[in-house]
């Protein structure tokens, strides 16, 4: 009867570990879909239905880098088409500072790399790196939030520019 009761608890554990996980990466694929909906079609460098292609084990791990990438690069051109819309009238560079010369892109480049570095690093266990591993693998989840900031961040930016607000969601 014992037995039953650690396995059920066992079981029940797992279960909250993997929502607890799935959860997050969920809202925070959302995020990245939206941002790259947010932006027009004519300066996406991906399809917005692509960033779920993260949640594939192992080969999400060279996914995430294309994915940050071109969400950086997208934005940029979004941004840079502002400067020579004159329907906008925003011709301002001061007016399209906020949005940096490729935002996002740092902060995404370093959480990729944290993730990258942990698990390789949980997969080929050398003494002194492993000492490290969790050390990273904090850095890369503060990484990882601070993107995840900066995203809504930037599709709050663009949502605040007039000409998006006809563009289909």
């Amino acid at each position: 009867m014992q037995e039953n009761a650690a396995n059920t608890i066992g079981a029940s554990f797992q279960i909250l570990l993997l929502l607890g996980f799935l959860v997050p990466a969920v809202v925070f694929l959302l995020a990245q879909q939206k941002t790259l909906q947010t932006i027009r079609p004519e300066y996406r460098d991906m399809r917005p239905g692509l960033v779920w292609l993260q949640l594939i084990p192992i080969a999400n791990l060279y996914w995430m880098f294309i994915v940050v990438k071109r969400i950086a690069n997208s934005i940029y051109r979004q941004t840079m088409s502002f400067q020579d819309d004159s329907v906008l009238g925003i011709a301002d560079p001061e007016a399209i500072r906020p949005f940096g010369n490729r935002p996002t892109y740092k902060m995404g480049m370093a959480y990729c790399w944290c993730i990258v570095v942990s698990v390789v690093i949980r997969i080929v266990p050398v003494l002194p790196a492993s000492l490290v591993q969790p050390i990273i693998g904090l850095a890369g989840m503060v990484f990882w939030i601070i993107y995840w900031v900066q995203l809504s961040g930037q599709r709050r930016r663009l949502q605040r520019v007039p000409v998006l607000s006809g563009v289909a969601k």
